[in-house]
């Protein structure tokens, strides 16, 4: 199905894609990381057992509540873009009500079942709730975590399943997807607790949460670089010409300063320095939120270069064979 989406009404190569492959991707991001914080570091009390409001939570909850509205946001705003990128909603409706095992399927039913878990999440801590207890958000928790991770994926495999773009055939590039949704996920937490009271347990969480983002981008940085050489040295010229665009053409700016610099290099420095000195001082405290912004943009840039890239001259999507084909 999903090489068909164009049936659907969509222009696959438009800026609302762009924008749902980064807002459902970071949204579902940050969802699995306030999620895993909350189960992990917080456990925070519901129902006739919570808090009030939001701002008598200790710093780490309030980070983990802030992460989740910000995730749950950017989902719907995600999600809107991808209805209105396939145009009809009779058709954005027989996803649901004719529903066939293919990737955009899958994803559109993971993906409403996460903007679903994330409300849920949203009011639960936002709006006093007696009647629920702690093990429903846990559970609502554990779901929207393996369900956020899908989503991460699905907006991987959604490209990968065009089967006319060379560049995107790739099966590192939903790898590539979910490393940078997870990393705009931390990006968005540590953001969050820039404007959070820091006390011990949450500047133990700010390192916990760099050091893995560290791990992730560092991660990110091998899988990306071996996407970009095997799609310029592994003997399609399609998927050569598109690569090409990355590293030297339309789209590397997008992808040397967007994507590599603003992305990875200047995060993983700031987190590998948080890691080492221990400590988050003011200033370290600053860079990290400024690394956090910068990661996010370096996930928009990833997204965007890489379908600019796939998209960039409709000869070259074509399959080799299917031309060998035509000549015959």
């Amino acid at each position: 199905m999903p090489e068909n989406l164009a049936a659907l009404g969509g222009n696959m190569f438009g800026a609302l894609t762009v924008g749902y492959l980064f807002l459902g991707g970071a949204g579902a991001g940050a969802i699995v990381v306030g999620c895993l914080l909350d189960l992990v570091a917080v456990r925070a009390p519901f129902g006739t057992d919570a808090r009030v409001s939001v701002d008598e939570a200790p710093p780490v909850e309030r980070v983990a509540s802030f992460t989740l509205l910000a995730g749950f946001a950017a989902l719907v705003l995600g999600t809107l873009c991808l209805i209105i990128d396939l145009g009809r909603i009779d058709r954005v409706l027989a996803l649901f009500l004719n529903p066939s095992l293919t990737y955009l399927t899958v994803g559109s039913y993971a993906l409403a079942v996460l903007v679903l878990c994330g409300a849920f999440l949203a009011l639960v801590r936002f709006v006093y709730l007696p009647s629920v207890p702690r093990s429903v958000v846990v559970a609502v928790e554990a779901v929207a975590a393996a369900v956020g991770t899908v989503v991460a994926l699905y907006t991987g495999l959604l490209l990968q399943g065009l089967n006319a773009v060379a560049l995107w055939k790739s099966p590192l590039l939903p790898v590539m997807f979910v490393l940078s949704s997870l990393s705009c996920g931390i990006a968005v937490a540590l953001a969050a607790s820039f404007f959070s009271e820091l006390d011990a347990d949450l500047a133990h969480a700010v390192r916990v949460l760099a050091r893995v983002d560290a791990a992730v981008i560092a991660l990110e940085a091998v899988v990306s670089a071996a996407f970009a050489e095997i799609s310029l040295g592994g003997g399609n010229p399609a998927a050569s010409a598109s690569a090409a665009q990355l590293m030297g053409g339309s789209e590397a700016l997008a992808w040397w300063v967007g994507f590599v610099l603003c992305g990875l290099i200047v995060p993983f420095v700031v987190e590998a320095v948080s890691a080492v000195r221990g400590r988050t001082k003011p200033v370290l405290r600053a860079a990290l939120a400024v690394a956090a912004v910068l990661v996010l943009v370096g996930g928009l840039c990833l997204r965007g270069s890489v379908v600019g890239a796939g998209a960039h001259r409709a000869l070259e999507l074509e399959e080799p064979a299917a031309q060998t084909q035509r000549a015959m």
